[in-house]
């Protein structure tokens, strides 16, 4: 039985409305006014909520605004029901986010088949989410079983190898086999890493305020350096590729998980290498409160649409064409790493010219 909440400030209108819909087989709870009626919500959650616009304390308009702040209040169908009929307040409604307007004074049939088509559009909204979910968790599953058992299946074969034939083996071919084994493991330790970071991060622990808590002050260009060589690791084409720097400011202190943040910086220089012949060029320098990394490739570049996968969880650009290997969390997990320390990252990219990401963190002030 669905649950829905009813905000009227005008007690026989409310009563009125209470009884239709118990009448259609509906759980109904009431609220007096808006103030209320965001308490019942947050607490209850309700299935869809009916509310008027003009109350005191809270307006209608307030009320939806508030709820939809919330995440878990968020995306709960909402009716407006007034008699303001005209179409400014009706839009206004709309814009703020309400699903429906029923303007009144409204029969008994006006109101219950607003309410069913709310809740019947809710439920198409579930249900397409949930086979989006689990068509996302099978390819996930695809993807990871494929992605680690690769370079674990070169890792095994390049050890019996080794421990097998090595008297036999020639110099050459003993290095060869050292330097496959060797590049197997980063692409196993990358992956894993990816795995693990993200597992944090979805389980709270790197939230900004976990940050505050546990962050330590560090200087931004050692980290910078430790994140070209872990790219180098990550990069799959062309890890030697040449790296241009420039380096205006080398003191800026940061407060940082310093190996989640090596991480998200290495992520888009590994993508720099791999993708630019032509190699990158990095630049670190400060304003007045942030600390800016510009990261430049000269690589194929990528259109709006392109650069919106890119940052999406498990997604990557032209996977069959481009040889891509990995489970597409790059750009995704080190945007989430650099927002979580309080900064933001910016992908732009121009077909046939390159890309550029551009990472932004709050300078910590040393004590004085």
């Amino acid at each position: 039985m669905s649950r829905i909440l009813v905000i009227e400030d005008e007690k026989p209108l409310r009563s009125n409305i209470v009884d239709i819909l118990s009448m259609g087989g509906y759980e109904v709870v009431a609220a007096p006014n808006g103030k209320m009626g965001v308490e019942i919500a947050t607490a209850s959650h309700p299935d869809l909520i009916i509310s008027d616009i003009s109350m005191p304390e809270m307006s209608g308009y307030d009320v939806l605004v508030s709820l939809r702040e919330n995440p878990q209040t968020g995306c709960i169908p909402f009716i407006f029901l007034s008699a303001l009929s005209d179409r400014t307040f009706v839009r206004h409604g709309m814009e703020l986010g309400a699903d429906d307007y029923v303007t009144k004074p409204f029969s008994h049939n006006e109101l219950l088949a607003a309410v069913q088509a709310r809740l019947e559009r809710q439920t198409e909204i579930k249900d397409a989410k949930l086979s989006q979910s689990k068509l996302i968790k099978r390819q996930l599953s695809r993807v990871v079983s494929h992605e680690l058992r690769t370079p674990l299946a070169a890792i095994i074969m390049m050890q019996d190898l080794v421990s097998e034939q090595w008297s036999q083996m020639s110099r050459d071919e003993l290095r060869n086999s050292l330097e496959n084994l060797q590049s197997s493991s980063y692409r196993l330790h990358h992956l894993v890493e990816q795995i693990v970071l993200m597992a944090e991060i979805e389980a709270g622990n790197m939230s900004t305020e976990a940050l505050d808590k546990t962050g330590v002050e560090g200087q931004l260009w050692p980290l910078l350096i430790s994140a070209i060589n872990l790219g180098r690791r990550f990069a799959r084409r062309n890890p030697q590729g040449m790296i241009r720097l420039n380096d205006r400011d080398r003191d800026v202190l940061v407060l940082c998980n310093a190996h989640a943040l090596t991480h998200a910086i290495a992520e888009p220089i590994a993508n720099a290498l791999d993708f630019s012949p032509d190699g990158c060029d990095i630049s670190i320098w400060t304003t007045e409160s942030d600390a800016w990394i510009n990261i430049v490739d000269y690589g194929p570049g990528m259109k709006a649409e392109q650069i919106e996968h890119a940052l999406m969880d498990f997604e990557q650009i032209n996977r069959e064409m481009q040889e891509q290997q990995g489970l597409g969390l790059g750009l995704p997990l080190a945007r989430k790493i650099v927002s979580s320390h309080g900064g933001m990252m910016d992908v732009q990219s121009m077909v046939g010219k390159g890309t550029q990401v551009t990472i932004r963190l709050p300078i910590e002030m040393p004590d004085a």
